[in-house]
């Protein structure tokens, strides 16, 4: 199960990837300890953590049609439109070979339905070493109003102004003396109720 509180892991195995980027996905609408556990949830009920199944996404192709619903009996939010980018990324990764989870970029991870700026750079923040990219999420966004900057929406931006946000967290980063991943997780443990936020 995903520990938000330990989201970083330059480290992880394929399978561990796999079970990340849905994480990622599920955490769109969701807060990440909600998220985790309906992710963990539905990986039970799929088989998606035992290794005969050949892992998370294996287990959604396995599944087949009955993923929305065990989706939905999981707690998983917006579940029929969330088991679309679910069956792409098993396809994309497992089927046709055209995404490499340790290797792909944001552009290649947003070309999957459902997967938008936040989520292709929160997935590579945490699991690429050196990533250069900011996670837009309601912290970061607080955060950022909270020193002054004007025009910062509640909820995550796309396009320019995406871009545009984007660069000033990393400047941020890099004033502080931190790593994108190390600054991301110092917001999300100042803004997050009760977390403990640790790097691994």
């Amino acid at each position: 199960m995903i520990d938000p509180e330990k989201v970083t892991n330059f480290n992880r195995t394929d399978k561990e990837l796999e079970e990340f980027i849905l994480f990622w996905v599920c955490a769109a609408g969701k807060n990440g300890r909600t998220a985790a556990r309906c992710l963990d949830k539905f990986l039970l009920f799929t088989g998606g953590y035992v290794d005969v199944y050949g892992g998370p996404l294996m287990s959604i192709i396995r599944v087949g049609a009955h993923v929305p619903r065990l989706m939905k009996n999981a707690g998983i939010g917006c579940y029929t439109s969330k088991s679309k980018t679910f069956d792409e990324l098993a396809y994309a990764v497992k089927t046709h070979k055209t995404l490499n989870l340790k290797t792909c970029t944001v552009t290649d991870l947003e070309s999957i339905y459902g997967i938008g700026p936040k989520t292709a750079r929160c997935f590579l923040l945490h699991s690429r070493e050196n990533a250069q990219v900011a996670g837009l999420d309601t912290h970061m966004l607080k955060h950022l109003r909270a020193l002054g900057y004007d025009d910062v929406p509640k909820s995550t931006p796309t396009g320019k102004k995406y871009l545009t946000l984007e660069k000033i967290v990393l400047s941020l980063a890099k004033r502080a003396n931190m790593s994108p991943a190390e600054f991301d997780l110092w917001v999300w443990n100042k803004y997050s109720v009760g977390s403990i936020a640790r790097r691994t």
